[in-house]
């Protein structure tokens, strides 16, 4: 069997390989037309199934992720967990009404938001040193994000496939009806989480409740860290930076269009992000014990204004704004895995895995659903046709570059890392 952290990394990689093996391209392939394969979902049918009800699954992730501070083995909730949910997710395959996606999608999330704020405390649970140890660990996330991913559109999508010197680095000629192989990506998506819940269940490291005096339920307890300063200060700050990541992805794709760069090379340019995110993960394990929480958390927020602002600038070359688009590693592993290490850091013991799922209950569950609004408030703003014009989408860019400033701001007057140890500092 393997070690422990071998067995942790490979858990990070299956847990959101399974999501970057379908979300990437669920847009494409629930929108086409029946004709081409797809399912003829409207834009908004779309937004539903993919957004919203991921925003469910986070909000209510609290309540069930306390089974694994008090209740059950971490391992064993976890396990059940993605059970069940690789069996909704190949279920949801077969379906072509738009209220059974909808349906079983949520019912998936409500399986996986969970089961991601277990992952984060269960590995953090085993590791001697998480502060330096965790983001190596986490960095498996971006490669399974990037490889199932890529895997799954070598083997399917693709034929007469030649090397390329652009992420994936491959190319070829699309199989017939491709939007409807897409869709199998859902399938497979199920398959595999199957299969790694039933892995999890049995070969994850064994992670028993903690004992706890508290008398009230774990997500009441996990919710009281809000008395904290510094948790108060880092998730109202989350609460503003959270739907700045949602509408990057919301609207990034169709500004590099605009911008001109070719279809094609949307999805590789933007997995540029991914494999910077991995590179960021081996300097924050080096940086954070050196620089402290708060010096690293704000890089992050810098990062994302820098990248909106840059955005903003219209007219660049677009080696430029491919620059942005690798800034993402900064932002994502700089921000929000120090999130998740600095709640695990504050919260005791026999409430680390809900503590994780209040995180994601702001960052998955909240932002998402405030992104959605702006979205809808700067289109009115700045866009006078039925989509942004490149020139448009400056005033969008330059809205979100000054909110994550805004942000950094308010986060640098109100954060004060507890500090017992240098690496808090």
């Amino acid at each position: 069997m393997l070690s422990v952290t071998p067995r942790l990394c490979l858990m990070m990689f299956l847990q959101f390989g399974i999501y970057g093996l379908w979300l990437p391209i669920a847009g494409k392939f629930l929108t086409a037309s029946v004709e081409q394969g797809g399912l003829g979902f409207s834009e908004g049918q779309m937004g539903a199934i993919v957004g919203i009800a991921a925003s469910v699954g986070a909000l209510f992730s609290p309540l069930i992720v306390q089974f694994a501070d008090r209740r059950f083995p971490a391992q064993r909730v976890l396990g059940i967990l993605m059970m069940i949910g690789g069996v909704l997710k190949i279920s949801v395959y077969p379906q072509s009404s738009f209220y059974a996606w909808l349906l079983l999608s949520i019912s998936f999330t409500l399986m996986f938001m969970p089961a991601t704020a277990i992952c984060n405390a269960l590995a953090m649970r085993h590791l001697k040193n998480p502060s330096r140890q965790f983001p190596g660990v986490r960095a498996w996330t971006a490669v399974g994000w990037v490889l199932m991913g890529w895997t799954f559109s070598l083997l399917f999508l693709k034929t007469n496939v030649s090397g390329s010197w652009l992420p994936p680095f491959f190319k070829g000629d699309d199989v017939p009806l491709v939007l409807g192989e897409m869709k199998k990506s859902v399938l497979w998506s199920g398959i595999i989480a199957f299969g790694y819940g039933v892995w999890a269940f049995f070969h994850l490291p064994n992670t028993p409740p903690v004992e706890s005096k508290s008398q009230r339920p774990a997500v009441a307890d996990a919710f009281a860290l809000l008395k904290n300063p510094s948790i108060a200060a880092l998730l109202f700050v989350t609460l503003i930076i959270s739907p700045m990541n949602t509408l990057y992805f919301m609207q990034c794709g169709k500004f590099l269009s605009e911008a001109g760069l070719d279809s094609a090379y949307i999805l590789p340019a933007m997995a540029l992000g991914q494999i910077c995110e991995i590179v960021m993960y081996i300097v924050l394990g080096r940086v954070l014990p050196k620089i402290g929480f708060k010096a690293v958390l704000t890089l992050g927020i810098a990062a994302y204004a820098f990248r909106f602002f840059l955005f903003g600038m219209i007219g660049i070359p677009m080696w430029l704004i491919i620059l942005g688009l690798g800034v993402h590693g900064l932002c994502y592993a700089f921000f929000t895995s120090t999130c998740f290490i600095y709640m695990n850091k504050i919260a005791t013991k026999d409430v680390a895995n809900t503590a994780q799922s209040v995180f994601n209950f702001i960052w998955y569950g909240i932002g998402p659903l405030i992104a959605v609004g702006l979205n809808w408030l700067l289109f009115r703003l700045f866009a006078d046709g039925e989509k942004f014009a490149l020139a448009e989408f400056q005033g969008f860019w330059w809205s979100l570059g000054g909110i994550s400033l805004a942000g950094m701001v308010v986060f640098l007057l109100t954060f004060r890392a507890k500090s017992d140890s240098p690496v808090e500092q």
